[in-house]
């Protein structure tokens, strides 16, 4: 007696019911009116994001953007020019 489970959706497939179990997703299809502490990293993450059909909301936007910076400084043992709005 397998369990079986149900295929991963297609690309192009509705994400409706991504929403009953993420309510966060609901609230990050608005996120375009919360830009008021988002620096440019921020919105260029937002952006990206956003292509690759990743909808988030703004706290995990700015966790992802300081994960860059500080990636970034250890790399290069610069910052990022892009001054941080917080």
């Amino acid at each position: 007696m397998s369990e079986t489970t149900a295929p991963p959706p297609t690309a192009g497939a509705s994400t409706a019911g991504s929403t009953l179990m993420n309510p966060a997703a609901t609230q990050a299809t608005g996120q375009a009116g919360t830009t008021g502490q988002q620096d440019a990293l921020d919105k260029g993450v937002d952006y990206i994001l956003g292509k690759a059909g990743h909808k988030q909301n703004a706290s995990t936007t700015e966790k992802i953007s300081d994960g860059i910076r500080s990636g970034f400084k250890k790399l290069t043992g610069k910052d990022i020019p892009i001054k941080d709005k917080q």
